[in-house]
């Protein structure tokens, strides 16, 4: 379970980096010269994601000067809140059944299981 809340804690690290450096691009939209910048990620082998760094955009720039695309932050910010939502779940959930395994083992009126092999 453990390896659970670090996929999740990696996912909800990546998600927040995309959601700063979109919120950095809109608050310098207007800025002329401004070159967007976007979050490299890549995969973990053992599971979960990490930030790879901070890359600029190569695009042309807007009529405002900057080359910020208004629409694409957004759709970014909305990606990466979902993004962390569904991770912050995971670490909800696990810690609900890290709870309920410390409920079962700490009840008093449990009868230990005396058959070792399971049943079978």
């Amino acid at each position: 379970m453990l390896e659970a809340l670090d996929i999740a804690a990696s996912g909800m690290l990546a998600a927040q980096a995309v959601i700063n450096t979109a919120a950095n691009n809109i608050a310098n939209a207007n800025t002329p010269g401004y070159k967007a910048q976007r979050v490299n990620l890549f995969d973990i082998m053992t599971g979960g994601v990490a930030v790879d760094g901070i890359s600029q955009s190569t695009a042309p720039p807007n009529s405002s000067g900057s080359n910020v695309d208004l629409a694409a932050e957004q759709a970014k910010l909305d990606k990466a809140a979902v993004l962390y939502n569904a991770n912050a779940m995971v670490v909800k959930m696990t810690d609900q059944m890290y709870g309920r395994l410390l409920d079962i083992m700490d009840d008093p009126n449990r009868q230990p299981d005396n058959n070792a092999d399971g049943g079978q």
